[in-house]
């Protein structure tokens, strides 16, 4: 349950007796980085989805209705890639596009990483980049919080 706390109250006081000073402080307003008009995150926001049973273009398009405004691009565990969409998108690639996309996103963890369905956690962190839907250069936004896949 999390309780509503004034940042005043989270003052700190240094008090140095060997030469006489005494500073009083608070911490700063977090910094925020707005997404689109209507999505701002923070250092400290983490997006969740569902993933049990879903597809990896399930899950991106899970991302794409809680933030409307986005398009997922890539997707990568760590500096491993899951998905990467301008590779995917090359001419000759798009069987590899489909096929990544229509398979289960506990089973590319699995391959990725060499693991059975049993030995997967419970979730999993993953780094997505993202670009505004009307966007049509497709840039890749900054300050994309990590997306916490539940598996399980």
């Amino acid at each position: 349950m999390a309780r509503k706390v004034k940042k005043e109250d989270h003052r700190n006081v240094f008090l140095n007796l060997a030469v006489p000073i005494m500073q009083a402080s608070e911490p700063a307003d977090v910094q925020k980085t707005k997404l689109t008009a209507s999505i701002e995150t923070t250092l400290w926001d983490r997006w969740t989805v569902d993933a049990k049973g879903l597809t990896l273009k399930e899950v991106m398009a899970k991302v794409e209705e809680q933030h409307a405004g986005l398009v997922v691009k890539d997707v990568l565990r760590g500096n491993a890639p899951i998905y990467f969409h301008a590779i995917m998108s090359a001419p000759g690639r798009e069987k590899d596009k489909e096929k990544a996309l229509n398979t289960p996103l506990a089973e590319l963890l699995e391959a990725q990483m060499g693991h059975t369905n049993e030995e997967l956690d419970q979730y999993v962190d993953l780094t997505i980049t993202c670009s505004a839907k009307d966007d049509e250069a497709g840039g890749i936004i900054a300050g994309v919080p990590v997306l916490r896949a539940n598996l399980v």
